[in-house]
């Protein structure tokens, strides 16, 4: 499945050959001067190779990005499950090492029909370097080998890439500037896109599910640390919940008393409590059951009421541990690398706490796991 962030860059054909990045299966976020006010656009993503008709639904000149959105998915979603996107904003002055930038430049073309092939570009984001004029600026760590063409600049075709720091979206490639020997990029951040005007944010929530963008801040020093621990989470969460205990079963054995999640896991099915239509009496209101992917994959907050054994317990422990490892399928695919926090209401009771601090959510889950970085909840 598509759980990795970088995996999101596209190919975008338009005026020129630029790169973007998806937001959804059907959204992608550009460089306007991609566009060139051409009518004609084809957005293609790698692994399917097929170029879909796409169409801007919006642009905004002045900071030069712009939203598509393609006619099909660009994945097939029952394939290529997308997690939900992070964005983020610095909050620091202190250079940012560690960044990416994933695209398609010129550079990178192979063959003698210069087939595009990815680039995975390193460098170091410095906040201080476009702060006057609102722009993010990555330094790469080495220069490009040489220009593909005299007079044309290797990063030719990067317009639009995505610029991450780890997992996090904090930008988007808008040029190249001069007199740097290409070791330089500069975009737009994602805080700037997100505040344009006519920035239509309704877009965003095109998917079954999906909740509004989200700014998380990145520090120099921190998401690299809070990446590391947070797959080390993430791993220690899937052990602890990843096994559900049964009872009343004898084809179990007597040594057995648990199935392990993966494998075992039967579909459960619940009934929505929407609100009652109007002119409907509430005699006559029928709900029919429903699997829960369904239902969960609309509704981002649920409450779960049942009697004991329907399996409330058993569908926390699987969404958990199935989110963690990022291997929910295409209903909830959003969930996919999120990372969940279960509190067993019971053990607060027995450890005669209140709710539990950020801080304390890990222990109060029962994990093991190493101390909680700093701020990292």
């Amino acid at each position: 499945m598509l759980r990795s962030a970088i995996e999101r860059s596209v190919v975008v054909l338009a005026g020129s050959q630029g790169s973007g990045v998806m937001l959804t299966p059907r959204l992608v976020l550009t460089s306007a001067h991609v566009l060139r006010d051409r009518e004609w656009i084809r957005t293609v993503h790698p692994e399917s190779e097929q170029p879909l008709p796409s169409r801007a639904v919006w642009r905004d000149e002045e900071s030069d990005v712009a939203l598509l959105l393609t006619g099909e998915e660009l994945v097939d979603p029952a394939r290529w499950a997308l997690s939900r996107l992070r964005w983020g904003v610095l909050t620091a002055a202190d250079p940012l090492p560690g960044c990416q930038v994933v695209g398609f430049p010129a550079v990178q073309r192979f063959g003698p029909d210069d087939h595009l092939e990815y680039d995975q570009l390193t460098g170091t984001v410095l906040p201080m370097a476009g702060r006057i004029r609102s722009t993010l600026v990555c330094e790469f760590d080495r220069a490009p080998v040489a220009a593909p063409r005299r007079g044309e600049s290797p990063f030719a075709g990067l317009s639009g890439a995505p610029v991450f720091a780890g997992a996090v979206l904090i930008g988007v490639v808008t040029q190249v500037p001069m007199g740097r020997d290409h070791r330089r990029v500069e975009a737009v951040p994602v805080r700037r896109i997100l505040e344009a005007p006519g920035f239509p944010h309704h877009v965003m929530g095109t998917e079954p599910g999906h909740v509004p963008p989200v700014l998380e801040s990145v520090l120099p020093g921190f998401h690299p640390r809070d990446e590391q621990f947070e797959q080390h989470y993430a791993r220690a969460l899937k052990t602890r919940y990843r096994k559900i205990e049964i009872f009343g079963i004898d084809e179990l054995g007597t040594t057995e008393t648990n199935w392990d999640l993966d494998t075992a896991y039967l579909s459960l099915e619940a009934i929505s409590a929407s609100a009652p239509r109007e002119n409907v009496p509430a005699s006559k209101a029928v709900s029919v059951p429903r699997r829960i992917n369904e239902l969960l994959a609309d509704r981002p907050r649920s409450l779960l009421r049942g009697e004991a054994g329907a399996g409330k317990t058993t569908l926390v422990w699987w969404l958990a541990s199935h989110a963690a490892g990022g291997a929910l399928g295409h209903e909830l695919a959003e969930l996919n690398d999120l990372v969940p926090f279960v509190i067993p209401m019971r053990s607060l009771l027995a450890r005669e706490m209140a709710f539990p601090a950020p801080h304390e959510l890990a222990t109060v889950a029962e994990l093991q796991i190493d101390r909680v970085p700093d701020g990292w909840a």
